[in-house]
């Protein structure tokens, strides 16, 4: 059973959340959707592969000043995020895994659990994992930013449907259909309510 919060490469249903290299603040009403955005088609012409060095050596060189403020730095994470975003983008999902890994684990030290941006880091990196079909690494990323919203929101609240149906959508690639049958009914009772 395909849900419309995830895509699957090679699925018939493919969502997209457009993901951009530029700064985006996380909006907790919005989808977290794990599959790749291929829309943006870098590399597919001459002036498309030039703008795309360009940006990854602007990326890279924001991250080299970035990394001389220091490793708790906010900027850093930022950097980070930016670049891991481009090669995201690209389908470079090594390069992106590694910094969004250290991404994640800044923004963990210097930042509470519950904020935007380590909402966004565990989203980005498990969009990675999913994307490399590392769905074993995907699943606890996954859970934990359904428990951090299921804490902000509290357990019936519509910002909370999108990350109970990606964890769903994960269990049950996983081979857990009967629990993703329960998180996905439990989606559907606040849908219902919320009308």
């Amino acid at each position: 059973m395909m849900h419309q919060s995830l895509s699957i490469p090679g699925s018939k249903d493919w969502s997209f959340q457009r993901k951009t290299v530029r700064r985006v603040r996380p909006d907790r009403r919005t989808s977290v959707r794990l599959a790749p955005d291929r829309r943006r088609g870098f590399g597919r012409r001459e002036e498309d592969r030039a703008e795309a060095a360009l940006l990854e050596e602007k990326l890279s060189a924001a991250l080299t000043k970035a990394e001389a403020l220091g490793s708790k730095d906010p900027r850093l994470a930022g950097a980070l995020h930016e670049l891991a975003a481009y090669y995201y983008q690209l389908g470079k999902y090594m390069e992106a895994a590694s910094l969004h890994e250290r991404c994640l684990a800044i923004r963990q030290q210097i930042l509470r659990p519950t904020h935007a941006d380590v909402i966004q880091s565990l989203h980005d990196l498990a969009r990675v994992y999913y994307a490399q079909g590392r769905y074993a690494a995907t699943e606890p990323l996954v859970k934990e930013v359904m428990l951090v919203r299921e804490r902000l929101h509290g357990p019936h609240d519509r910002n909370i449907v999108d990350a109970l149906e990606n964890y769903a959508q994960v269990l049950e690639i996983r081979g857990r259909q009967k629990k993703a049958s329960t998180i996905l009914a439990r989606a559907k009772s606040i849908k219902a309510e919320q009308r």
